[in-house]
C-alpha cells in the first residue's frame, strides 16, 4: 500500500561534457553522484500536505486538491504538485513530508533538480501511480523550468532520475546509459554563492542563439549540430565580438562531447585521455564562456598538483563547485582543496532516484 511510510532518495549530478549545451539543442554527457536529496513521507488522517525543511528551518502546508499558489519564484515542491495534478495525479490522502539533503545548494550539482525529481517521484508514490524514470524526469523539467518560464534543459532531470553515466541526444530526445566506470571523483566547493544562476543561463542562451542567427546569415546551411567550427572561424573576424566567441565555444563543446562519447562507450576508458578531455572542457568554459573564478582556478591548480588527471567547473559557473577526476589520488586531492579554503567531497557515480520503505 502507498499509505505506508517511505523515503525517496535522489542524487545530485555532474555534467561531464556539454556544460551549457542541452538548452541549446546540443548533446550532453552527465552522471549522477552519491550526494542526495531525501524526502521522508508519512501518511496523515486528513487531506493536507505538511512539509518540514529541517536544513533551513522552514515549514509549508497546503491541500493538494487545490491549484496551489506560489510563495516565490522557484517554489519547486508546490509546482511539482500542480504539474502532477494537471496530469490527473493527486495523493489519495494527506501526508507529512520531511525534506533534507547533503547536496550543496546553488553550487552546480543540481540540488534544485534533485528536489523536483524527488517531489515528482514522491507524489506518484503517494497517488499509487507508476511512472517511468524518463517520465519522472520530464514532469520534473516541467515543474522546475517550464512552470516558471526559465532557461534550462532536461539534462539535470534525466541525470538525477535515471542515474549512472548518461548521454542525452537532444535532437532525438533519447537517453542512453553509458558503461564507463569512473571510480571516485572529488567535488570542491568554493563557497562562492552564485548571484543569479537562472539569469546566467538566460544570458548565455539568448546571446548564443542570437549569434547562431547571425552566423546563419553568412552560412545559409548552418546547423549547430553539424557545421564545422572551422567554417565559423573562416567568417570575417571582429576581435571585439565576445559574443561570437561564446557561440564558437559552444560548438567546440559540441565536438568535444562527441569525442568523449566514443571514449565513454568503453567500460574502462583510458584515464589520461578522459582527464585531458575534462581539462579541455574546463578551458572552453573558462575562456570561451567566462564561467570560472579565481577561487575555482586555485582549487583546480592544487588538485592537479595533488594528482588529478582532469578538472572542470560544474554547472552554470561564476562560483559554486569544481570536480576533479582523481584515479587513486582522491584523498590527496580532497586535502589539497581543503588547504585552499574549499570544502571537498569524495563522491562516486550513483544510481538514480529510488524509493525505500521506512521500517
Amino acid at each position: 500500500m502507498s499509505e505506508l511510510p517511505f523515503r525517496v532518495k535522489t542524487p545530485g549530478r555532474i555534467c561531464l561534457f556539454g556544460e551549457h549545451s542541452d538548452y541549446l539543442g546540443l548533446d550532453v554527457i552527465a552522471a549522477a553522484i552519491d550526494l542526495t536529496m531525501e524526502i521522508k513521507a508519512y501518511p496523515r488522517n486528513d487531506d493536507n500536505i505538511h512539509i518540514e525543511y529541517p536544513d533551513i528551518g522552514e515549514e509549508d502546508s497546503f491541500r493538494p486538491s487545490d491549484e496551489i499558489f506560489y510563495r516565490n519564484k522557484r517554489d519547486y515542491v508546490r509546482s511539482a504538485f500542480n504539474v502532477m495534478k494537471r496530469r490527473g495525479i493527486t495523493p489519495t490522502c494527506g501526508w507529512d513530508l520531511q525534506i533534507r539533503g547533503d547536496i550543496p545548494i546553488a553550487a552546480g550539482l543540481s540540488s534544485s533538480s534533485a528536489l523536483t525529481v524527488g517531489a515528482i517521484t514522491t507524489i506518484a508514490k503517494m497517488a499509487e501511480e507508476d511512472m517511468s524514470k524518463e517520465d519522472i524526469a520530464l514532469a520534473a523539467y516541467q515543474a522546475e523550468v517550464v512552470e516558471f518560464g526559465e532557461s534550462g534543459g532536461t539534462m539535470d532531470h534525466y541525470a538525477t532520475a535515471i542515474g549512472g553515466v548518461i548521454h542525452i541526444n537532444t535532437k532525438e530526445n533519447t537517453v542512453t546509459t553509458l558503461p564507463a566506470e569512473l571510480g571516485a571523483l572529488v567535488i570542491g566547493d568554493s563557497g562562492e554563492k552564485k548571484k543569479d544562476t537562472v539569469g546566467d543561463l538566460e544570458y548565455i542562451r539568448n546571446t548564443v542563439e542570437r549569434e547562431y542567427a547571425e552566423i546563419l546569415k553568412e552560412i545559409p546551411n548552418f546547423d549547430r549540430r553539424t557545421t564545422p567550427v572551422t567554417a565559423v572561424h573562416a567568417l570575417s573576424k571582429d576581435e571585439t565580438n565576445n559574443e561570437r566567441e561564446m557561440a564558437v565555444a559552444t560548438l567546440r563543446n559540441r565536438d568535444l562531447t562527441y569525442r568523449a562519447l566514443e571514449l565513454l562507450k568503453s567500460k574502462e576508458p583510458y584515464p589520461h585521455a578522459l582527464g585531458s578531455m575534462l581539462r579541455e572542457h574546463h578551458e572552453i568554459l573558462r575562456d570561451g564562456l567566462n564561467r570560472s573564478t579565481l577561487k575555482i582556478e586555485k582549487m583546480i591548480k592544487v588538485a592537479y598538483d595533488a594528482g588529478a588527471l582532469g578538472c572542470k567547473i560544474n554547472g552554470s559557473g561564476g562560483g559554486g563547485t569544481m570536480m576533479a577526476y582523481a584515479v587513486g589520488y582522491e584523498h590527496e586531492i580532497a586535502e589539497a582543496i581543503q588547504q585552499v579554503a574549499g570544502t571537498s567531497y569524495i563522491v562516486k557515480i550513483s544510481e538514480g532516484v529510488n524509493i525505500q520503505p521506512i521500517r
